[in-house]
This record gives structure tokens, sequence and C-alpha cells, in this order.
């Protein structure tokens, strides 16, 4: 067997036809003919005293041996894609495209500010941000559809990697007036007699802020549910109930205050999730970088916000 006559094109077609299905469409995507890309699974085989394919009809298939060789190759080729793409990058700087998925509170606090701050600095770097639940922001990480995504922490995940930018408790929100009577951490019980808004059941801070009444035996007067932080902002603003949520909501808000509640289920963190098994491409390490600075800046903004509504008192 003589390695050193494998080409790389054949490995690549290998794994080509592996991912599309059909010797057609894998010719298509290597940009040569069907013909020419069957020959070259010939060779292949042949060098390496493998059977990769077996007839089935009329179709070729994989064998397990051929299977279990695109599984070992696939991750190594996309290392080589990435270290190729990363010494371009490095060479013409921050450029490509990067796609961004996010919560409606981490995209506009965190990931929004760190993009204008790339698109600043590299002119030839372009953009794609899309506002999503946290559970459809895992699927399509997972499915290649962007390329990083921030959502809440829910720990590790196969075939993810991921950084944990900040960690904040959850917080009463409402006008400065209505907080008086609150100390700038008060207990989640402290609400039970106030008409609150919160999130509705398919958030994961309702789920946690659920948790923690159960464990408390507590009755909440939930007089409102929506569907986005943002939503809850506007309803604290109004006056007449109090909202519990992220106090990243409403930094430097001009009549909101924050308190923060304590509990076992009431603190929760952001996190950047990428893909596993990759080098992350230049754009994405800039991106890393920029919500690091942004979430350190903001652990420092939710202390004066609660700081600001004790000296209002």
């Amino acid at each position: 067997m003589n390695l050193h006559a494998v080409e790389l094109r054949f490995l690549r077609g290998l794994v080509a036809i592996a991912r599309t299905g059909t010797f057609a469409l894998a010719a298509q995507h290597m940009n040569v003919t069907q013909s020419a890309l069957s020959q070259q699974m010939k060779e292949l085989a042949d060098r390496l005293g493998l059977t990769l394919f077996e007839r089935q009809g009329r179709r070729a298939v994989l064998t397990d041996t051929g299977r279990d060789l695109v599984q070992r190759l696939t991750p190594m080729i996309e290392q080589l894609d990435d270290t190729l793409l990363q010494s371009t990058e490095a060479a013409r700087g921050v450029t490509g495209r990067l796609r961004i998925g996010a919560t409606q509170t981490y995209l506009r606090a965190i990931a929004l500010p760190a993009v204008l701050h790339l698109i600043a600095l590299h002119p030839d770097l372009r953009i794609d941000t899309r506002q999503q639940p946290a559970q459809r922001l895992l699927a399509d990480l997972l499915d290649g559809e962007i390329d990083v995504a921030l959502f809440p922490d829910t720990g590790p995940h196969d075939n993810l990697e991921r950084t944990v930018l900040l960690t904040e408790q959850l917080a009463v929100i409402g006008r400065r007036s209505m907080l008086l009577e609150f100390s700038s951490e008060a207990a989640l019980k402290a609400l039970q007699s106030k008409p609150l808004a919160v999130l509705n059941r398919q958030f994961l801070m309702r789920q946690n802020i659920e948790r923690q009444v159960k464990l408390e035996r507590l009755k909440l007067d939930i007089r409102l549910e929506v569907s986005g932080m943002d939503d809850l902002v506007t309803a604290a603003g109004q006056g007449h109930l109090l909202a519990i949520g992220s106090g990243l909501a409403c930094l430097d808000h001009p009549t909101l205050a924050i308190r923060s509640l304590h509990g076992k289920f009431m603190t929760r963190s952001a996190a950047l999730y990428w893909r596993r098994g990759r080098t992350p491409a230049l754009s994405v390490l800039a991106f890393q970088a920029a919500v690091l600075r942004i979430s350190a800046d903001i652990s420092r903004q939710l202390g004066r916000q609660i700081f600001k509504t004790d000296n209002a008192r």
C-alpha cells in the first residue's frame, strides 16, 4: 500500500459523496464529471486496499469500512480547511461572513454592540445576526446554519464548545418609586402580594422562576405573561406592574431600576457556543474577544444600576 500516492482530492471526493448521498451531486460539488469521480474512488480503494463501496441495485453505497473512513476523515479535512482559511484571513485581516444567533436580551445587550465594534474595525467583514429562542439557536448551531450562538448557559453539549460570558441574578424590575421598599437583594416571597408580569412558559427564565416558586411553596400574582424581555420592560414602565426578568434589558433606562432576587434558581449565565472539532475562524475569535470585553462592562453596569436605586431611597 502506497499511502503517499493517496491524493487529498480523492479523500475530499469520498467525504463529498457521503455528505451529498450521490455521486452526481458530489461531482457537482467537486467540480468534476461523475465518471472522473467514480475513477478517483476506484483508485482510492485500490491504493488503500479497501472496499469502500458496494452495489445496492443500481446505486453504489458506502460499506461499513467506507463509512468508518469518512467519519475519521471529516474532522481532519475540516481542520485543514479551517487552518488554510485562517492563514488567508491572518494575511488579509478579519474578512468573510460571520453568522451569529442570540436570544433577544443577549442580542441587544451583548451581541449587537460587539458586532458594531467589529464592523467598524474590519470593513471587509460581513455579519448576519438572528434573534431566536435558545432551543432554536442550539439546533441551528448543530446543523451548521450559524457559526456562533449566544444564549443562557445550559451546560456542556455534545459537539459544542462554550465560553461563559457573565452571570447575573434575575431581578424585580419596576419604577424606582415602586422598588423603595426592597433592599438591594430581595426574596421572591416579598413579591407574593404584588401584581407581576413575567415571560411565558417557553422561556428558560420562566421555568427557573417556577422552580423557585415551587421550592419556596409560594403563590405569585401573575397578571401578565409576555413573549419577550422588551415587552416585559414596557409593561414595567407603565408603573402598574412589577416584572421579573433580566436586569440587562433595562440598563440605563430613564425610569426603571432593578433589585436582585436571591434564590437557588434565580441566577443565570450567558454563554457563547460554537461547534467542537473545528478551529474557530478569525472572525469568531474576534467576536469572542469583543463579547468578553462587553460582558465585563455589563457586569459593572448591573452593579451601578442596583447602587443607583439604593441611593434613591
